[in-house]
């Protein structure tokens, strides 16, 4: 499912979700403003042990490998900043916490969480519609609880 190979199960991991699809010249943009955050992406003065990548031409990860030394305030800043001038070159939404992404089939879909709770309400999405859980912290968590049925992730709470 991903491209994280040789990166440890405990490295920490941000999920940011667009508010649309990435078309391929967003794509392009991403990649190229990318190469240069992560060039000069540092903690304490060292080059940062991480990786983006975006999956589903929607969601962009960041891992960081914390292992040999724990990111600093600044680094995640840093990284907060890139996510707010990515918002701003791509013209799409990356930090509004209000979205939820669910399936339907193979296909997904975006909307505000109101919208998901009037979903749930018609019965368009129940207990078992795949949603993408964007709290977890860990790669491990990432691997096993991130694209999951709804009752195995905060969003159940809404199908109440």
């Amino acid at each position: 499912m991903t491209n994280f190979k040789n990166i440890p199960s405990h490295s920490r991991i941000w999920i940011y979700q667009s508010s649309e699809e990435f078309t391929p010249t967003r794509l392009r943009t991403f990649e190229e403003l990318k190469n240069v955050f992560l060039q000069t992406w540092e903690s304490h003065g060292k080059p940062v042990k991480g990786k983006i990548e975006i999956l589903h031409n929607r969601f962009i990860v960041i891992l960081i490998d914390e292992a040999d030394e724990m990111s600093c305030g600044r680094s995640v800043d840093a990284s907060i900043r890139f996510m707010k001038e990515l918002e701003q070159e791509l013209n799409v939404s990356l930090l509004n916490r209000m979205l939820v992404a669910y399936k339907k089939g193979e296909q997904i879909f975006s909307c505000t969480l109101p919208e998901f709770e009037a979903l749930a309400k018609k019965g368009e999405v129940n207990s078992s519609t795949i949603v993408f859980n964007n709290t977890v912290h860990t790669l491990a968590e990432f691997e096993h609880g991130w694209e999951v049925p709804a009752e195995k992730s905060w969003h159940k709470q809404v199908l109440l």
